[in-house]
């Protein structure tokens, strides 16, 4: 009867390493999976960066042709420095308002693993029954 009673140990303590192994294992690979979630992420992040100041080089080079035949004409109505300023105006407020739309994409809020996390929620709900 003391040797059913090792083996019944036995059993159970393979059972335990086991599921610790296995434990182990998914947490290997959400680590995994959020490394790589997040690297993505932040590379979009990156890639969206840097178009948005290269577009916004470009822009600019055409902006100030445009700015400068805008105020030209305004000139012909209004004294020069008075259609200058209202131009100047026009586009600060224009500057700000793309500025603010950038600053928005660019949030760490951005980033977050959204489902890494949902992987794990879901793992930790299944370990939890099962145990």
């Amino acid at each position: 009867m003391a040797n059913t009673d090792l083996r019944g140990s036995d059993s159970i303590g393979e059972i335990a390493s086991g599921l610790a192994g296995d434990i182990q294992d998914l947490v290997r690979g959400e680590l995994a999976l959020a490394r790589a979630e997040i690297d993505q992420k932040i590379h979009g992040l990156i890639t969206a960066a840097i178009a948005a100041v290269g577009g916004a080089l470009v822009a600019f080079a055409g902006l100030v042709v445009l700015l400068e035949g805008g105020a030209a004409l305004l000139a012909k109505w209004i004294p020069a420095w008075a259609a200058l300023l209202i131009v100047g105006v026009v586009i600060v407020l224009v500057g700000g308002l793309i500025a603010r739309a950038a600053i928005a994409k660019l949030s760490l809020q951005n980033i977050k693993p959204e489902r890494t996390i949902a992987s794990v929620q879901r793992d930790a709900h299944i370990v939890k029954e099962h145990i």
